[in-house]
């Protein structure tokens, strides 16, 4: 579709350092040669795919300590992300293209009489920020489908390797603000070979910033 390969051709976005929160075992294996495994639940919020978050070692930590995580020692990885051909949900152009690709998917469920999933909060955590995005997840991988059947007829139309976006998430920074406590840019890796190399984060870095120990 030809407005999917523009958008591709024009989103070829440089390395970035990302941050993976995750076990201490996991984080041993990352950081010894394993590869990230792709989370493919129905309600990530960009689609299928392993999730970073650009340049914040906290907010991955947050994410690792949080009690439906039950790590039983939580720790974050850095990586560089070659960023490449990239659906990026913080330009305009990002934006529209998942708008068409969410018309389509509601078209095609109106026509085999499927309801549209819900982005929800779960039962436990009622915070507004609806955690649970099964509608996101369901038109970030139609669209990336749509993408697949496009390449068969067209040559030039290229693979999204990543995706990025902003999330207003947690509560007001202070009464009436614009600002969200988790606010967040977040990176789901479609394509394994584009990352690049993996980390631990420097002790300097971690008593810096008011960490504990990590590994």
């Amino acid at each position: 579709m030809k407005w999917q390969r523009n958008i591709a051709e024009r989103r070829q976005l440089p390395t970035v350092l990302a941050y993976h929160g995750c076990n201490l075992g996991t984080a041993q294996d990352l950081v010894g040669g394993s590869l990230f495994m792709p989370s493919t639940e129905d309600y990530d919020w960009l689609g299928s795919g392993s999730y970073f978050w650009e340049s914040d070692v906290v907010r991955a930590y947050q994410w690792a300590i949080e009690p439906r995580r039950k790590f039983s020692h939580p720790s974050v990885v850095g990586a560089a992300i070659e960023l490449g051909n990239c659906l990026d949900l913080t330009t305009q152009s990002g934006i529209a293209a998942v708008k068409v690709a969410y018309e389509g998917f509601k078209s095609l469920n109106q026509k085999t009489g499927t309801p549209l999933p819900r982005n929800i909060d779960p039962a436990k955590d009622p915070t507004g920020d609806k955690i649970l995005r099964r509608l996101d997840c369901a038109v970030m991988n139609y669209l990336f489908e749509i993408q697949k059947i496009a390449q068969e007829s067209d040559s030039n139309s290229q693979p999204f390797s990543t995706v990025r976006a902003l999330f207003p998430e947690g509560d007001e920074l202070y009464p009436d603000a614009g600002f969200w406590e988790k606010t967040h840019v977040q990176i789901c890796v479609r394509e394994p070979q584009r990352i690049l190399g993996v980390f631990r984060i420097p002790e300097w870095q971690r008593i810096e910033l008011g960490l504990p120990d990590l590994y």
